[in-house]
């Protein structure tokens, strides 16, 4: 599964950018226009106010659950956001979530976990 959410986050990183380079190839990098066209209709606001909420709840998960797991390299997830968006960071996140909890001992205290095929999953 880790590579599955790895391949994700490539495929959450290029398939936005192909539409931005299409943007910046038409009209360069003007950042009034893009904002122009973002909010040029309900349905591209729509998209952009779900997007920035996305973006939002996503970083708070990815800083909180990070912490609880005490994760490293919790900055790539939160810079892929930022950088890319939801489509990028979320899947690196869970990929990185699944390497640090292959990690963990395989012995935890019962109230803490579920042994499921003697792997523990919090």
């Amino acid at each position: 599964m880790g590579f599955f959410y790895l391949g994700l986050a490539f495929l959450g990183a290029v398939a936005p950018y192909s539409f931005l380079g299409q943007f910046l190839i038409t009209n360069g990098l003007n950042f009034s226009e893009m904002k122009t066209q973002l909010w040029a209709s309900p349905v591209s606001s729509y998209f952009g106010v779900n997007m920035l909420v996305s973006a939002l709840v996503t970083i708070l998960f990815i800083y909180s659950e990070g912490r609880r797991q005490k994760m490293k390299g919790l900055w790539l997830p939160l810079l892929a956001t930022l950088a890319v968006g939801v489509s990028c960071g979320l899947p690196l996140f869970l990929y990185l979530r699944r390497l640090n909890f292959e990690r963990l001992p395989a012995e935890l205290p019962p109230s803490d976990n579920k042994v499921v095929h003697n792997k523990a999953i919090r």
